[in-house]
C-alpha cells in the first residue's frame, strides 16, 4: 500500500455554527495476484475543532486543519522515536555479533 493522503474532509454545520468534522485518508493499494490498483479508504476519524472568529466558517476549519495536522506530526514523531530505538537495537546487536 502506498502512503496515506487526505481523501475526503467533511465539516457539518448548524444555524449556530460548526457542529463537527471528521477526515478520512485513503491510499493506493496493488492486489499482488492481478495487479490492479485500487483505491482503498480508512475509516472516518474526527477533528477537533477550535472556535474562530464569530460568523467566520473559514477561521473554524482553518483551525481543525491546524489541529489535524499538529495530531499527524505527533504521531509521526512517535513512529520515528520507536525507528530510532529500533535501529539503536539493531546497531547494538551488530556491535555484540562482530565482538
Amino acid at each position: 500500500m502506498s502512503d496515506p493522503y487526505l481523501y475526503e474532509f467533511l465539516v457539518r454545520g448548524t444555524a449556530a455554527g460548526i457542529a463537527g468534522a471528521h477526515v478520512i485518508y485513503a491510499a493506493e493499494a496493488r492486489n499482488a495476484l492481478t495487479g490492479e490498483t485500487r483505491t482503498e479508504t480508512g475509516m472516518a476519524q474526527p477533528v477537533a475543532l477550535v472556535a474562530g472568529a464569530a460568523g467566520e466558517p473559514l477561521g473554524d476549519i482553518a483551525a481543525a486543519l491546524n489541529i489535524n495536522a499538529l495530531a499527524e506530526i505527533e504521531t509521526l514523531m512517535q513512529q520515528l522515536q520507536a525507528r530510532d530505538a529500533e535501529i539503536a537495537g539493531l546497531r547494538a546487536q551488530l556491535v555484540n555479533a562482530s565482538a
